[in-house]
C-alpha cells in the first residue's frame, strides 16, 4: 500500500519541477533580451556623440585651413554612418561661434562652441582656443 501512494507522487511532482525549470528559463531569456536590446540603444547613442565629435575635428581641421570657412551648408554623412552638419558664425575678427548638430539613428546630438584663432597667416588660422559643449539631445 504504501508502493501505490509513491506512485502517484512522483508525476506531479516532476510536472511542478519542469513548470518552474521552464519559467525560470523563460525569465532569463526575457531579461537577456531586453539586456541586448539596452546595449544597442546606449551603442547607437555613444555613436550619435562620436558623429559630433567627427564632426568637431572636421571643423577644426577646415578652419586651420581657411579661416572664412562657413560649414557644411547641410547634412554630411559621417563614416559611422551618421550624419552632421556644422554652422560657423563669425563673431569677431579672431572668434567663431559654432553650432553642430548630429544624429545616428534614432538619437540627435547638438553641440556648440566657441573657437578662438590666430589670423595672421590668412587664409588659413591656428587654432588657440576651442570650448565645447554638449547643448542637447533630443
Amino acid at each position: 500500500m504504501n508502493k501505490l501512494s509513491e506512485d502517484g507522487f512522483v508525476l506531479p511532482l516532476v510536472l511542478v519541477v519542469m513548470a518552474l525549470l521552464t519559467a525560470g528559463a523563460g525569465y532569463a531569456l526575457t531579461r537577456g533580451m531586453a539586456e541586448l536590446e539596452a546595449n544597442r540603444l546606449n551603442q547607437d547613442y555613444q555613436l550619435c556623440i562620436v558623429t559630433g565629435k567627427n564632426a568637431m575635428a572636421i571643423l577644426q581641421a577646415e578652419l586651420e585651413e581657411d579661416v572664412n570657412y562657413s560649414g557644411t551648408g547641410g547634412k554630411s554623412a559621417d563614416e559611422n554612418g551618421g550624419y552632421y552638419e556644422i554652422q560657423v558664425f563669425k563673431t569677431a575678427e579672431k572668434l567663431r561661434y559654432v553650432e553642430i548638430s548630429s544624429e545616428y539613428k534614432a538619437y540627435h546630438m547638438n553641440f556648440s562652441g566657441e573657437i578662438e584663432l590666430v589670423t595672421d597667416a590668412v587664409p588659413s588660422g591656428q587654432i588657440v582656443r576651442f570650448n565645447w559643449k554638449m547643448v542637447g539631445a533630443v
